[in-house]
């Protein structure tokens, strides 16, 4: 079946589903987009890290406007606390990326959709395959016959659910707490203002964990100094009485003052006072909990029905992958589509190439979350020298964007 004028529904308007749509619509598609949300999408954890080729190729490839906004990324400083207000220095190490903005990531690719073909606060109910492709059933009573479903729809995707009953997200064991705010909110910022001086961004390392802190664009653009936002992330062990075997999170605004203690004695213990003073900025009802899963399936590909994005491979935010591999994704259905007319050698083909992509991503994130959080090594002991020879070796011989060049020689 030619691809050009077939019929397609995409679940999930998110990141992965815009990019989807704009890839499927460039192949002659007539395209659909579910997003289960009401109105316009909100920002879900603002900070998005993306490799700086990645940003060029989205621009030149027209999902992305030529002046897209970002905050360049140069060097990655790792600190220990060490009593001092800046804390100590262990590495400077090599970190070019772009950082971005989620809601002004989606609002970019969002504009490339066609209102037309975007439908919001509608979500899938049921999907079966049938002999002329698939029909789906949605919250709005409606029932529809796609020659392909998508699966856009998050690492609880419905339609992952349905390609494979036994599959669920496992849980790491730890969580992410997560903030970000207005850098006009921010007084006391030496701590900001060293950092931007190399276009560096911090990681505080302690035992059992790491937190990270980095400057993004503002939702109105922004990327001049005073004029950003910022993003911080902790990793660190579960909090006693939280129980995350189910994927669930906690969103900002219900987290409890109990809960919340932890983070604040956290800070107190393990953190300097210029990295408390950005974390401290956060009020709690701003604070939200991302328990850590991972997931890799054997398939992203069942008879007409495929996955894309988060529905497909479930990796850890160690690999700042989220984001990257939903719009790799797009950009790898998007070339099949000039090199195949037919929707089942597509379909075999995509399969073959993002299932491999998204099982490495996994098991990286997977050694990342062991270095780096699971069995933290001796934070003051290590040189720099050290943390080169450790982070080659969690790598494992794979490369990550924002880790520099760790090949051996």
């Amino acid at each position: 079946m030619a691809l050009q004028g077939t019929k397609v529904g995409i679940v999930g308007g998110s990141i992965a589903g815009c990019a989807a749509a704009v890839a499927l619509e460039r192949a002659g598609c007539e395209v659909e987009v579910f997003e289960r949300s009401s109105g316009e999408l909100k920002d879900r954890g603002s900070g998005i890290v993306i490799p700086l080729p990645l940003r060029e190729q989205l621009i030149e490839a027209g999902y992305l406007p030529p002046a897209y906004p970002f905050c360049e990324l140069r060097e990655r400083w790792w600190l220990l606390d060490d009593g001092s207000s800046a804390g100590r220095t262990l590495w400077e190490q090599e970190s070019h990326a772009a950082a971005n903005n989620w809601g002004v990531l989606w609002r970019s690719l969002r504009a490339r959709v066609s209102d037309e073909c975007y439908r919001d606060d509608v979500a899938l109910t049921d999907l079966k395959q049938v002999s002329d492709g698939v029909r789906a059933a949605f919250t709005d009573g409606s029932t529809r016959t796609f020659d392909v479903l998508v699966g856009a729809d998050g690492y609880r995707s419905a339609v992952r659910g349905q390609l494979h009953p036994n599959s669920r997200p496992e849980y790491a064991g730890y969580v992410l707490w997560r903030g970000n705010y207005a850098e006009s909110r921010l007084k006391q910022r030496e701590a900001i203002d060293r950092a931007d001086g190399e276009n560096a961004w911090y990681t505080v390392c302690f035992e059992g964990g790491h937190g990270v802190v980095y400057m993004i664009p503002d939702f109105d653009d922004g990327t001049a100094i005073g004029n950003r936002r910022v993003k911080w992330a902790i990793y660190a062990p579960q909090p006693a009485g939280l129980e995350f075997d189910e994927p669930t999170s906690i969103a900002p605004g219900d987290l409890d003052a109990a809960t919340y203690s932890h983070l604040e004695r956290l800070l107190t213990q393990d953190f300097p006072d210029d990295q408390q003073a950005i974390v401290r900025a956060s009020p709690r009802e701003e604070v939200s909990i991302q328990p850590i899963y991972d997931e890799a399936v054997d398939s992203y590909v069942s008879g007409r029905v495929m996955l894309i994005g988060d529905a497909g491979t479930v990796s850890r935010p160690h690999t700042g992958s989220g984001a990257t591999k939903a719009l790799q994704d797009a950009l790898s259905l998007e070339r099949l589509t000039h090199e195949y007319d037919d929707w089942d050698a597509l379909l075999t083909a995509y399969d073959a190439e993002r299932v491999e992509a998204g099982r490495s991503l996994v098991e990286m994130g997977r050694r990342i979350g062991r270095a780096q959080v699971e069995q933290t090594p001796d934070w003051a002991a290590m040189s720099p020298g050290d943390f080169e020879a450790w982070t080659a070796a969690t790598l494992a011989g794979e490369q990550l964007y924002f880790y520099g060049d760790t090949r051996a020689d």
